[in-house]
């Protein structure tokens, strides 16, 4: 049993995943509307050593919780390692079963996130998120070799719900984006720092040399991908609500201007200085960017 379902090769695989799964249950979004009203758009989590984990390890419940203003619930199973009993994988596995057999798509985070599309007599059938051995297609019920030693596992399922008013999802889409930055211990755990303050300890990790390492330019690749997609949304703003698009303009040259430098930054190549020089200018405008959206949000709540 394989569903029609596919996993765009976003560089965050989280939205390639949402972006399949929104494709299945034919909701008639953006790509720039899903990244925003998700506030994926807006979220940058940095490991004190730049780890390319830092898209992956943060508090996924809010998100969750904005997922549903793009008509879409998602229900999390739990985390799994390699210490998790063959019972615990058993009941976890019937569970899937039983949400794929419903015509439910179910998707996995070890690593990356890729989509569970079905299943053939012994394992689930996975897309990948992008040409690659690994994520693996094929994961064997029970033992999961296909992951080795690797297990650190979270799995999920998405069913359709209604799809709410437009105005609210960015009523609540800009509200994230100031708890984010007034709140960022609520959204990651520790070695990790997100919003504005992970650029500071991007900045030392690239002081200490790890700025020409693996998780450098995935964090750059990945926060670079959602900047742009914030641009874009805001432009989708901006005709929506004529009375303040200028400031939804505004927000979205502040967008594409910090997804242009956080390209740059990725590049392993680029000398140590000219990284600090472009991430001190990335957290500069990053910083102008909660003004304008509180302007924002009370013009639309007007």
């Amino acid at each position: 049993m394989r569903m029609e379902i596919t996993q765009a090769p976003f560089s965050s695989s989280l939205m390639g995943v949402i972006r399949g799964v929104a494709d299945y249950f034919d909701v008639d979004l953006s790509t720039p509307s899903l990244y925003g009203r998700t506030g994926h758009a807006f979220f940058m989590n940095i490991h004190e050593a730049i780890c390319p984990s830092g898209p992956y390890c943060w508090n996924i419940d809010p998100f969750i919780a904005l997922l549903e203003n793009c008509g879409i619930r998602m229900k999390k199973y739990g985390f799994f390692s390699g210490e998790s009993t063959m019972e615990e994988r058993n009941i976890l596995e019937k569970t899937i079963l039983s949400e794929l057999e419903k015509g439910n798509p179910c998707s996995v985070l070890n690593m990356d996130h890729q989509l569970i599309t079905g299943f053939d007599g012994s394992g689930f059938l996975c897309t990948q998120p992008w040409e690659c051995s690994n994520p693996p297609a094929h994961l064997t019920f029970g033992n999961w070799d296909e992951w080795e030693e690797e297990i650190h596992a979270c799995f999920y399922s998405f069913e359709k719900i209604e799809l709410p008013d437009s105005h609210y999802a960015i009523q609540q889409s800009l509200q994230f984006v100031r708890d984010l930055n007034e709140n960022p211990s609520g959204h990651t755990m520790k070695p990790y720092t997100c919003g504005v303050a992970g650029y500071d300890i991007w900045l030392k990790g690239v002081k200490k040399g790890y700025g020409s390492e693996h998780g450098n330019w995935w964090n750059g690749t990945v926060w670079s991908e959602c900047r742009k997609q914030g641009a874009l949304y805001f432009g989708e703003i901006a005709g929506d609500y004529p009375t303040s698009s200028l400031i939804s303009l505004k927000l979205q040259s502040l967008f594409h201007q910090i997804g242009d430098i956080l390209f740059l930054v990725s590049d392993k190549k680029l000398e140590k200085k000219k990284k600090i020089d472009l991430l001190t200018e990335a957290k500069e405008l990053e910083e102008k960017v909660l003004p304008a959206l509180v302007n924002l949000a009370n013009l639309i709540e007007s």
